[in-house]
């Protein structure tokens, strides 16, 4: 048990953090490598991890799991893309963060379907400002002229696309219950 503000959470839903962070690293790592349509654009649906832990766990747990599965994409687009390590960072660790933490505030009050993408549309923006703007500061000129709108915007549309498929995955899953009988104490599953 680890106490976090006034919340305590199991063992159970720490091991929940660390699988979904696993997971989300390994959908990422796959889906990049599977789905890359520019060497800056590629698939991730990275973020169902982040979404499972944020709906089930809430907000803290959402963001520390949505920093976790900022790993593979920082390690390709930040480490051995045209980011590089801090932009990486900045980008991958504290955007997917963010993500975590507002679906994690917005599953509170609405449905999974509508909390996932609320909950994305702070990260896209932190997106946007990093490509556009930041890029500017931190690289150089060959490489932050790349990021071009119609390359930003390519992103972000990806990245709207997974978020939908991941809103709608997240509906079925917790209709089902499927992460309910993980979380729920030894002996009280229907």
């Amino acid at each position: 048990m680890v106490r976090i503000g006034q919340r305590v959470y199991s063992n159970k839903s720490l091991a929940l953090v660390a699988t979904m962070a696993a997971l989300g690293n390994i959908l990422a790592f796959i889906s990049t490598y599977v789905g890359s349509f520019h060497p800056q654009v590629a698939l991730d649906f990275s973020h169902l991890a982040t979404a499972v832990v944020a709906i089930y766990l809430g907000p803290v747990m959402g963001m520390i799991t949505g920093g976790l599965v900022g790993m593979a994409p920082f390690y390709y687009f930040g480490v051995l893309g045209w980011l590089g390590p801090f932009l990486g960072f900045v980008a991958f660790f504290i955007g997917k963060g963010l993500s975590g933490l507002f679906i994690g505030l917005c599953a509170k009050k609405l449905r999974p379907f509508l909390a996932v993408i609320l909950g994305f549309v702070p990260e896209s923006i932190w997106v946007y400002i990093v490509l556009r703007y930041l890029s500017t500061v931190f690289l150089p000129l060959q490489i932050s002229s790349a990021f071009t709108d119609y390359i930003v915007l390519l992103i972000l549309g990806k990245a709207w696309f997974e978020i939908v498929v991941i809103a709608a995955l997240m509906d079925l899953i917790k209709k089902r219950r499927i992460v309910d009988a993980i979380l729920a104490p030894a002996g009280t599953v229907e």
